[in-house]
Formats: C-alpha cells, sequence, structure tokens
C-alpha cells in the first residue's frame, strides 16, 4: 500500500508539474516569436534601405527580399509543427505518457492488449498497417499510446505520425523483435535520442504458443526454449553497438525480454496455465520497469518533456537562422572580394580610356593630316575649295572610323563587365554544389542566383547602346574648318613667291583648325564615355555591388542578434531545467550557484560555468543519473585552467595562442575521448571557454 501511495503521490506531482511547465513553455515561446518579428522588421528595413540606393533593376532588393521571404516561411512551417505540439501536450497534462514505439510486428499492439486486457482485434495485422491511427488506452493511471509501426512498405506516413507522438511521451517502450535488429532501427534509435526520451528496450521473443506442443515446451523450460541466453545476447550486443553509433552510451542499454503473446494469451486463458503463461510472458518486469521510472523519476520526465522540447523547437528556430547566416557569411567574402577586383578594373579602364580615345582619333585623322600638303597644292587656285575639301574630308571615313573605335571601345569594357559578372556566378555555383554534396544543405540554388545577379543589369548592354541610331558624340559637321582660298593672278610678278607664301599659310591654318577639331572630339569623347560608360554602367555595377556587401553585412549582423538572443533563451530554459531537478531531488529551492554559462546536449552532457563556491558532488551525480546526461561544474577561472579540468587526465598542457586561441597538446591515444562522438565535446568545451581549440597530438 505504502509504495501504491509513493507511485500515486509521485503521479499527483507530475499533473502539478506539467501545468505549471506547460504556462511556461508558452512563455518562451512568446519570447520566440517577439524574437523572429522583430528580426523581419530589422530585415525588411534592410530591404527598404536598399531599394533606395540600389540599381533601378531591383534585383538584389528583390533577392534580398526573397531571402527573407523563405526565412519567414521555414519559421512558418516549424511555428505550426510547434503549435500543434503544444495542443497536444495541453490535451494531456493530467497524464503520464508511455509510448509503445517500434517496427510493425514488433508485438506494440499484443502488449497493449495484454496490459489492457483487450479483446486482441488488432493483434497481428500491423503487417496491413491497419494500426495508422494513434490509440490510446490506460493501466495503472498511465496513458498508454500505441503508435503505428516503422518499417512498413510505403510506411512512411505511419513513421511520421508516430515521430509526431514521440515529443508528447515521457517514457518510450522501444519494442525489438527477436527475428532481427534490423538498420532502421539504428535509424529511428537516432531520432528518438535526439528528442532525449528516456528508453526503457523490451526484446519480444517471437516463438508461437498457440500450438499447444510449444506451449508446453516452453512452459516446462522457459530458459531453453523461449529465452535462450546466447540469442538475448547476441540482440543485447547488437542493439548497444547500434546505440553507440547514436551517441548513448552502451553501458545504459538494459533489454527487458518478454513474450508479448504469452502476456496476451494469459488474459484469455482461466486458471494455472494461465498464470504460468503470464509469468512466462515477463511482462511484469516491464511493467514494473515502468512503475519504478515514475515513482523515481516521474516528475523529472514531466519538466524534461516540456522543456527539453521547448529547447528542441526554440534550437530549430535557432539553427534555420544559422543556416541561412552561413549561407550568407560563406557568400559575403565572394563579393567582397569582387567588389575590390572590380574597383580596380574601373580604376585601370578609366586610366586608360582617354588615352584609347585619343588614340583612336589620332589615327582616324592621320589621312587627312597627311593628305594637307597636297590639297593645298592641288586647290590653293581654286574657287571651289571648300567643297572639295568637304568631297576629301568625307572619303576618308574619318566620323565612321572615331564611331567604329569608340563602339569597339564599349563593347570592350561591356564584355569585360559581363565577363567579370560570369566568372562570380560560375564560382558560386562551384561553392554551392559543393556545399549541397559536402554538407548536406538544402537551399536552392536558384535563391543564390537571385543575390548574386547583381551583373545582370550589365548583361545585354551592348545592345541598349544605340551606336548607329543615337551616336553624336562630337556634334560635327564636316569638321568645320573654313576654308577660303585665294585665287592669284597669273600675270602678278611676284606670283611664284606669293603662291608658296599662301600654301604654307594654307597648310598651317587647315592643321591648327584640325588640331582644334581633334581637341574638341577628344574632350566630347571622353566625357561622352563619362556621362555614358562610366556613370551609366560602371559606376552602376560597383556601386551595386558595394550596397550589396552592405546589405548582405546586415542581413547577417541582425541574423547574429536574433541568435544570440535565442541562445539567450536557450539559457534561460535550461536554468530552469537544472534548477527544476534539482529542486525535485533536494525538495529545497535556489540549491544550484548561479550560472554564468550552460551549455548542454540533452542526453549527453551539461556544462555549466560558475564563479560562486560549489562542492555537491551528490547532486550532481543524482542529476546526472536522473537526467541521463553527464553533469559538470566549472570555475570560471582562466582560460586555460578551464580547459584543462574539463580534460582531466587526457591533455598534457594547454597553451595560450591569441585571443581566445589556445593549442591543446594530447597523447593520439586520447584523442577520441578529447573529441567526442560527432565531435560534440570538444564542441561544448570550446562553447563553454569561448574559445578556439587546435588539437595538437604529441
Amino acid at each position: 500500500m505504502k509504495d501504491q501511495n509513493n507511485y500515486l503521490a509521485s503521479l499527483e506531482t507530475c499533473r502539478r508539474i506539467a501545468k505549471e511547465e506547460y504556462t511556461t513553455i508558452q512563455r518562451y515561446f512568446e519570447q520566440c516569436d517577439a524574437i523572429i518579428d522583430e528580426l523581419s522588421k530589422k530585415l525588411q528595413r534592410v530591404i527598404e534601405h536598399g531599394s533606395r540606393t540600389l540599381s533601378r533593376d531591383k534585383m538584389v532588393a528583390d533577392g534580398l527580399t526573397d531571402m527573407m521571404h523563405s526565412l519567414q516561411r521555414d519559421y512558418g512551417k516549424l511555428l505550426s509543427k510547434r503549435n500543434a505540439n503544444l495542443e497536444k501536450q495541453q490535451r494531456s497534462l493530467d497524464c503520464f505518457n508511455v509510448m509503445l514505439f517500434g517496427r510493425t510486428m514488433a508485438g506494440k499492439s499484443t502488449v497493449r492488449e495484454a496490459i489492457t486486457r483487450g479483446d486482441g482485434q488488432t493483434i497481428g495485422k500491423g503487417a496491413q498497417r491497419t494500426t495508422r491511427d494513434v490509440q490510446e488506452y490506460e493501466w495503472n493511471n498511465l496513458r498508454i499510446i500505441d503508435t503505428p509501426g516503422f518499417g512498413a512498405y510505403n510506411g512512411q506516413e505511419d513513421t511520421q505520425v508516430a515521430h509526431e507522438i514521440l515529443e508528447q511521451s515521457d517514457v518510450v517502450l522501444f519494442m525489438l523483435n527477436s527475428d532481427s535488429i534490423q538498420e532502421s532501427t539504428f535509424v529511428e534509435l537516432e531520432h528518438v535520442h535526439k528528442l532525449n526520451k528516456p528508453l526503457i528496450f523490451v526484446l519480444n521473443m517471437k516463438k508461437d504458443l498457440e500450438n499447444e506442443g510449444n506451449r508446453r515446451r516452453a512452459l516446462k523450460n522457459p530458459e531453453k526454449y523461449i529465452f535462450k541466453e546466447d540469442e538475448i545476447q547476441g540482440h543485447t550486443e547488437r542493439l548497444k553497438n547500434l546505440a553507440s553509433r547514436v551517441g548513448i552510451n552502451p553501458g545504459a542499454v538494459r533489454i527487458i525480454p518478454i513474450h508479448a503473446q504469452a502476456a496476451f494469451l494469459a488474459t484469455t486463458v482461466p486458471g494455472e496455465e494461465g498464470s504460468q503463461l503470464h509469468e512466462l510472458s515477463r511482462i511484469d518486469r516491464v511493467l514494473n520497469a515502468l512503475i519504478k521510472e515514475v515513482e523515481g523519476n516521474g516528475p523529472i520526465r514531466r519538466v524534461q518533456t516540456f522543456l527539453d522540447s521547448s529547447l528542441h523547437h526554440v534550437d530549430e528556430q535557432s539553427l534555420l537562422i544559422l543556416r541561412q547566416r552561413d549561407q550568407l557569411s560563406m557568400l559575403l567574402p565572394q563579393y567582397e572580394s569582387g567588389l575590390t577586383r572590380i574597383s580596380q578594373w574601373k580604376m585601370k579602364t578609366l586610366r586608360d580610356a582617354p588615352r584609347l580615345l585619343s588614340r583612336a582619333v589620332d589615327l582616324a585623322f592621320k589621312p587627312l593630316i597627311d593628305s594637307v600638303a597636297d590639297f593645298v597644292d592641288d586647290h590653293i587656285e581654286t574657287d571651289n575649295a571648300a567643297s572639295a575639301w568637304d568631297r576629301h574630308y568625307k572619303s576618308l571615313n574619318i566620323t565612321k572610323n572615331i564611331e567604329k573605335s569608340v563602339q569597339d571601345l564599349a563593347e570592350q569594357v561591356m564584355e569585360e563587365l559581363q565577363d567579370f559578372n560570369r566568372e562570380m556566378n560560375e564560382g558560386l555555383d562551384i561553392t554551392l554544389s559543393f556545399e549541397v554534396s559536402h554538407n548536406g544543405k538544402s537551399f536552392s540554388e536558384s535563391d543564390f542566383k537571385r543575390i548574386n545577379g547583381w551583373g545582370s543589369a550589365i548583361a545585354g548592354v551592348v545592345s541598349a547602346i544605340a551606336f548607329f541610331n543615337s551616336w553624336n558624340p562630337v556634334g560635327w559637321v564636316a569638321v568645320g574648318v573654313s576654308i577660303v582660298f585665294t585665287v592669284f593672278s597669273l600675270f602678278s610678278d611676284n606670283r611664284a613667291k606669293k603662291l608658296k607664301e599662301a600654301k604654307s599659310e594654307k597648310r598651317q591654318a587647315l592643321l591648327e583648325d584640325i588640331e582644334e577639331s581633334k581637341k574638341k572630339i577628344k574632350s566630347n569623347l571622353v566625357d561622352w564615355f563619362e556621362m555614358n560608360i562610366h556613370r551609366a554602367y560602371i559606376i552602376p555595377a560597383e556601386n551595386n555591388l558595394s550596397h550589396l556587401c552592405q546589405a548582405l553585412n546586415k542581413f547577417i549582423n541582425e541574423m547574429d542578434g536574433a541568435e544570440s538572443q535565442l541562445g539567450t533563451l536557450k539559457h534561460e530554459i535550461n536554468f530552469r531545467l537544472l534548477n527544476r531537478v534539482a529542486h525535485i531531488i533536494t525538495k529545497q529551492h535556489f540549491v544550484l550557484p548561479k550560472f554564468i554559462k550552460v551549455v548542454r546536449i540533452p542526453g549527453y552532457a551539461c556544462y555549466f560555468l560558475i564563479s560562486d563556491y560549489f562542492r555537491n558532488t551528490d547532486l550532481l551525480m543524482a542529476m546526472s543519473q536522473s537526467m541521463r546526461e553527464k553533469i559538470l561544474t566549472v570555475y570560471n577561472t582562466s582560460l586555460d585552467k578551464k580547459i584543462l579540468h574539463l580534460y582531466k587526465g587526457l591533455v598534457e598542457r594547454v597553451e595560450l595562442t591569441g585571443d581566445n586561441k589556445v593549442s591543446v597538446f594530447a597523447p593520439k591515444k586520447n584523442l577520441s575521448k578529447i573529441i567526442g562522438k560527432d565531435h560534440r565535446r570538444i564542441k561544448m568545451v570550446a562553447s563553454l571557454c569561448s574559445c578556439e581549440i587546435d588539437l595538437i597530438t604529441v
């Protein structure tokens, strides 16, 4: 009776705690939503500023807008998922939830029918996937949730339903089949472990006891006929191996072998045989494990269900921001490098353009200049010299030659801009392909192209410059040289002398007029290049890229700020969780010191940084056992001492190599322990100490 009273008292505490924590996580989620809402407003302001400064085609602003909308859309999906889970948790506030989880045909429905004394209608139908709907039952004041099995053919929907229920559960009965523990078990085990759910492994030994002969042999010698030690040991070792790969401590893995069919048959067979079948089934070992779990850790499990669930959702939202932020951080240096290169190219182009334009004019006028002497000799005594000069000038195609040279220069500039843009896009494509294949990123390539399309405003620019439709940079008519030749008298005494002087004078005048025209043309061409090429295309391309870099940098800063706020929120959740667990264990408030920083991977380890004296190792050990994760306190001393404490006995020395940078020297044999599964340990150490660790083998 005393044990039953303890059990019921624990369940009552669970109900009270659930209502308190439900209210608490609602408040946490409101804070989370406020952070994301404020981030959206800040990003919108960045975009609005960009739309006033970026190029008129708005391509960059549209790309940034798409990125913001993508963030909002993905957050909306997480929000919908979170709210659905919150609603389900609200409906089960009065319950301690036990989930039956496992492969199709593992025996879940049989166990549920046995402990609820059902009629057995659902047993054996798992292969046909009839248990699609979530079935809820009550046993000993516990809510038993029977979920669809995973691993059935075309059973993705069933698996998804089971995953949705996992988050609400306080304890998971992970059903295994003695036929085999398959690789899909590893995948689902990993999913359960990420949600930090307590696991009771139940191995259903398959042997058909409907056959009377089999039943008689099983009742006579269960260990020989059903519970074969070597067979159970083999399954246990395989499960420990799978658990180790997931990150679960193999030493914490314990399998309870049962015979589910015997448990159900015991409810249908009367008398002594029914009692024998019940004892044979060993189902009481599972039920006693559940009762022990409720009595010993029930309130803590309810705290974890709510707070770890809220932590999981906030973490998902934080990771969403980090993924976007990491992509931008990868993109920004490439654009900044491109900005440097285009600025250098612009300076070279502006330096070379006047010289190239001047040379083009000189080359176009050279035939005219070379012909001045002959023209004067031929026309010095004619009265139609001006019209002859005009015809002569036009015959040399000077205007068209200048136009062709200038067009070639403009096209060269545009080609270089287009080549530059193509090179950047190709470089980004390579980067994105690498990221997708090596890091498993799920971002669409088109999302980035909408952003890195700053240079597509340049594409097609050559055809947009109407050289032959509106080309008139100089505004000349002929050359503008005024030609008035003198008609000399054939009878003048000084005719030869005057003719020679006149020729020299007219040659000089023509050359001076040509040089003046060339000077004007060159000046007009430089002005034209400045207005129609430099200001119209080069400056916008450079400015657009510069503004894009600024906008991306602001995006990154705003995302960093939001992620930092979510980090603070996660710290608050962990702080509450640890203090709630400590209070449940000690029945006292404020037994833990004030945390400077908490770094925690649920189900793996929890490190917290403190400045006050604290030596309650018994409490930390009790918390570690109940939470199923290593808990370690670290005093806020020097950086090297903190790392030496965290890696006690594993490293030889720690050297400071720069601002928040350390080199950790350790024997090769200790590297795996220092790094930890999936680099978790070294990441936690680096995070707690806010440093960069360089691991060196000695």
